[in-house]
């Protein structure tokens, strides 16, 4: 599948960041691959969130378009230094339903993807539930969760991306590595991520977002990022 996510951690406007979402997940933003050649390039067979409120993390999806559901502009003013939001564009077969639709949630992760995976069946479940409970399970076999990650990274053959955000609100891991798709192709343009990182705030996302000035810089492919969401402490390492 297709999609945009982020996360942002620190001090930020969220109305400014769900716009900045909204624009992107419309494909008004930056142009790539996909939509050079294609203006309705959209992402909106779902969109999820989780954030933190009052020391609490909740979530909320939904399979519609972000801008199409009364709920995404309910979350403006809800004060939080924590929120991750995806947008999903379903891959051609796939079902837009509630099950397909990201961020997904087991024991105390949160776990949204961008990018398909070949070497699952989607009948009932979707390449990225399932990728995410592979990862789990690495997780609660390994003592280091880096490792548990570049272990169920490695064992997966083949995908367009395996891009990713897991966090469990305490922790946060994020990774950029893309492939080719059925065809063989790269598209490196839309699975790049970005991130802008000053003394109040991190953001991590698929796009430089329009009204977030400052150095924003590339994840390069094969990378995996480390995030403390107290400290605001990252490190990037290669995965």
């Amino acid at each position: 599948m297709s999609c945009r996510m982020l996360i942002a951690v620190g001090q930020f406007r969220m109305s400014q960041l769900l716009e900045d979402f909204k624009f992107m997940a419309q494909n008004k933003n930056e142009k790539h691959e996909y939509n050079e050649n294609n203006p309705n390039f959209i992402h909106a067979d779902g969109w999820g969130i989780v954030l933190k409120r009052s020391g609490r993390i909740e979530q909320y999806k939904k399979d519609a378009a972000c801008w199409k559901d009364p709920m995404f502009s309910e979350y403006s003013n809800v004060p939080t230094d924590f929120v991750v939001l995806h947008a999903r564009r379903a891959s051609p077969g796939s079902t837009v339903s509630y099950n397909f639709t990201h961020p997904f949630q087991r024991e105390d992760w949160y776990f949204c993807h961008n990018g398909t995976i070949y070497d699952f069946d989607i009948t009932e479940k979707s390449d990225s539930e399932q990728f995410f409970a592979r990862l789990l399970d690495t997780m609660n076999k390994e003592t280091d969760v880096k490792n548990a990650l570049r272990k169920t990274v490695n064992e997966t053959k083949s995908y367009s991306a395996l891009n990713f955000i897991l966090t469990n609100g305490k922790r946060t891991y994020i990774l950029n590595k893309h492939g080719k798709d059925k065809n063989g192709i790269e598209h490196p343009k839309y699975y790049t991520m970005k991130y802008l990182k000053d003394e109040k705030s991190v953001i991590v996302s698929s796009e430089v977002l329009p009204t977030f000035h400052g150095n924003w810089k590339q994840i390069n492919n094969d990378k995996l990022i480390e995030q403390d969401l107290n400290s605001l402490e990252m490190t990037i390492q290669d995965v």
